[in-house]
């Protein structure tokens, strides 16, 4: 394992944790109140949100802790009892397109109110049944409440232990077009920026969701080549994967720029899971091993509606010697 933080105040917080495949025991998602969140349309983006709509979801945001106690990763008294660390994945819940799917849960297939659920497919981080991670093409069967492979149909539902949307930006070593995905992020402001509580900004928000989601991708694309609405520079949560490691890249910039920052990470494929204030990397030896986050984003909000945990093999607690050099631990 090997972690870096490159932090210059108001200008980097960066954040590269790369992980070998052989340390990884298993590989947990946590869907907070996963019932109550498939009757609320998360953030509307096409429309205003109504109060109840943004009470109901602020009363299922939960902190990372808490998502960990259900993974078991903390006890109920918040102990650490697993060798972990957990990063977020808060667009599930909150924005169209974000799908997921459970094994273990019913229905298997989860996403929010009046998602159009129209991507021919979704690019998922896909965690195998007795292990193995991956980055899948899948098609979520709705009527059938199973997944399928992209390529061939083929069902893969008893295969997979459960699976999460992310937007690719990395695919076989190339870094993706913006052109190319940018229907796939709901909340636009991730790709172009513009402050929506301004006059100016909600007009262009208006012009961007007309008629959503006919044309969505036409109008995303004319309001920057056109119109001229710049490319925003986002901070970004992403997960990268090569043959031996496993990538959690956390760093500000374009949708191509992280990509661009995986590839030289070593990762062959990547994509985005979580943006803005809500990102975080939760580490099980912080704060003398009770477990913490670390490099959070100035404007962190902690409560979250799903998160990430990789448990790790290997003792929770290691005797390091003193002294005033520094060391390495293998």
């Amino acid at each position: 394992m090997r972690l870096e933080i490159n932090r210059v105040e108001g200008l980097r917080n960066d954040l590269l944790l790369r992980l070998e495949r052989r340390e990884i025991e298993a590989a947990l998602l946590s869907i907070s109140d996963r019932d109550r969140l498939m009757k609320l349309p998360g953030i509307p983006r096409h429309r205003d949100t109504t109060p109840d709509e943004h009470q109901g979801l602020s009363a299922c945001r939960i902190p990372i802790d808490a998502h960990l106690r259900r993974l078991r990763v903390l006890d109920e008294s918040g102990t650490l009892r697993k060798r972990a660390v957990a990063f977020s994945n808060r667009n599930l819940g909150t924005n169209h397109g974000n799908l997921a799917w459970q094994l273990a849960a019913t229905p298997r297939i989860f996403r929010i109110a009046e998602d159009p659920c129209d991507y021919s497919s979704h690019t998922c981080l896909t965690s195998w049944r007795g292990g193995g991670l991956s980055i899948e093409e899948l098609v979520f069967d709705l009527s059938a409440d199973a997944v399928r492979a992209a390529r061939d149909g083929r069902d893969l539902s008893d295969e997979i232990e459960w699976a999460t949307f992310g937007q690719r930006v990395l695919h076989r070593g190339h870094v993706a077009r913006v052109e190319d995905i940018a229907d796939q992020f709901y909340d636009i402001r991730h790709v172009l920026a513009f402050d929506h509580h301004r006059m100016q900004g909600d007009e262009i928000r208006h012009m961007i969701y007309r008629d959503y989601p006919r044309g969505f991708k036409d109008h995303v694309l004319s309001a920057w080549r056109e119109v001229g609405i710049p490319r925003a520079r986002y901070f970004h949560n992403a997960i990268g994967l090569s043959s031996d490691s496993i990538i959690v890249l956390q760093q500000e910039g374009t949708v191509e720029e992280i990509g661009t920052a995986l590839k030289a990470a070593g990762a062959d494929d990547g994509i985005l899971l979580d943006n803005g204030g809500s990102v975080v990397c939760w580490v099980w030896w912080a704060n003398l091993y009770a477990g913490g986050t670390v490099s959070t984003t100035v404007d962190y909000r902690p409560d979250g509606t799903s998160a990430i945990a990789f448990l790790l093999k290997g003792p929770m607690m290691t005797d390091l010697p003193g002294g005033s050099v520094s060391y390495t631990v293998v």
